[in-house]
């Protein structure tokens, strides 16, 4: 028996109009910068949850070596 070879589905395309009152005012842009935080403010945050984190497993390898080995 042959396999099944599934097309994709045809995707409706929106025709895109633009009114006169959006044409004459002026597009807001970002600058690459504020758009890479604004993205990423996220991985920001939990790359210094990890930093902290790591700092305080290091600190309390220290505090145990000294313990232990006294």
């Amino acid at each position: 028996m042959a396999k099944r070879v599934r097309r994709p589905r045809k995707r409706r395309v929106e025709s895109n109009l633009i009114t006169a009152a959006e044409e004459k005012t002026p597009a807001k842009s970002m600058s690459v910068q504020e758009e890479f935080e604004a993205e990423y403010a996220y991985v920001l945050k939990d790359l210094r949850w990890v930093f902290i984190l790591a700092a305080i497993m290091f600190a309390l390898l220290i505090a145990l070596n000294l313990i232990l080995t006294v």
